[in-house]
């Protein structure tokens, strides 16, 4: 199975070379994008090493060339999984908004699965705006939500909120793989 993975930009995304890694061990060819606010906590060049593949940016979409790039992320990958996903790309995905490279493929996705790993801060993920977004999102496309853990958090509150554990990704990655 061909994994897409979109990392946007939560402190939880430093988690991301291992979760690829451990992709990469069973077997899935994983490519990555980072959003630009994403490599303040995750390094491209980690992500590439991990996947054997390149980690692309919104650099990447900009090239002087005749392929574009969200269209054949798109159509290369079987899943695209967000994590994590925090409330402004949840946002920009339910409104439509396609100003980066992550959301302009998200747009190009189609039918294929959807997997949304939240983690945000809990008042960020009790927002009603929060269940919304997911909602309208599922009217659009094969969304499997992720549901985030209950956790001391980064800014050092304790609740809903923290990224799944690695398992729990995994297991939702190869559950999207089965009919």
């Amino acid at each position: 199975m061909k994994i897409l993975i979109g990392i946007s930009s939560s402190i939880a995304a430093y988690r991301l070379p291992n979760l690829v890694s451990q992709l990469r061990k069973q077997g899935y060819e994983v490519k990555t994008i980072v959003t630009e606010r994403a490599k303040s906590f995750v390094a491209p060049q980690a992500l590439a090493v991990m996947s054997e593949n390149s980690c692309y940016t919104d650099q990447d979409e900009w090239q002087n060339t005749q392929e574009v790039l969200h269209i054949q992320l798109a159509k290369w990958c079987d899943v695209l999984l967000i994590a994590p996903l925090t409330a402004n790309t949840l946002a920009k995905l339910n409104h439509g908004i396609c100003d980066n490279l992550l959301t302009s493929t998200v747009r190009a996705l189609g039918d294929k699965p959807l997997l949304l790993a939240p983690a945000m801060n809990t008042a960020m993920w009790e927002n009603g705006l929060t269940a919304r977004h997911i909602r309208q999102l599922a009217e659009f496309y094969d969304i499997t939500l992720i549901q985030p853990v209950a956790k001391r958090l980064a800014d050092g509150d304790t609740g809903m909120g923290g990224l799944a554990e690695d398992e729990t990704i995994l297991k939702a990655i190869e559950k999207s793989g089965k009919v």
